[in-house]
């Protein structure tokens, strides 16, 4: 598998970006961004732009996403720019993309509540929003919903 591509999604592939984030890739998303301005960023930084902006599909360096459907939508990223989803899953923020970096239980102690401490050895922080991660249910419905879609398995425990 090459390496992952850093991609930067637009205004109509929100929910794909928040996957792309969850499976481990570099996604630039941002919904205030219009397309052009999108892509001089995409191109400057070295991403792959993923859009379903007709107007934009002719560019080399552009993945137009003919599908609404997020399965789809994943199915066609993965095929041009393949990379192996169980290396980079979870670690990264959903919400703004930043790498997690893992942080001591004991400061987390009154940030989550106590049934997540009392049960979670191991937490990840965005150093960036400061969402909490741990794990819990989400690693392993991720997985499911993955296999359902046709998708390459990810590991049922989040890192």
């Amino acid at each position: 598998m090459e390496a992952i591509a850093k991609f930067a999604a637009d205004r109509m592939l929100a929910r794909t970006a928040r996957w792309l984030r969850i499976l481990g890739a570099d996604t630039l998303f941002d919904d205030r961004i219009d397309g052009a301005m999108l892509l001089k960023i995409a191109r400057a930084e070295g991403r792959v732009l993923l859009t379903r902006d007709k107007r934009l599909r002719a560019a080399s360096d552009v993945l137009f996403l003919e599908s609404n459907s997020l399965a789809e939508q994943l199915r066609a990223i993965l095929a041009r720019h393949p990379f192996d989803l169980h290396t980079n899953a979870f670690s990264r923020c959903s919400h703004c993309n930043a790498v997690l970096i893992e942080v001591d239980r004991e400061i987390v102690r009154l940030r989550v509540p106590p049934f997540v401490y009392a049960s979670n050895d191991k937490f990840l922080e965005c150093p960036e929003c400061a969402h909490l991660y741990w794990r819990g249910t989400h690693p392993g419905r991720i997985a499911d919903q993955i296999r359902r879609m046709g998708l390459d398995s990810l590991p049922l425990v989040s890192r």
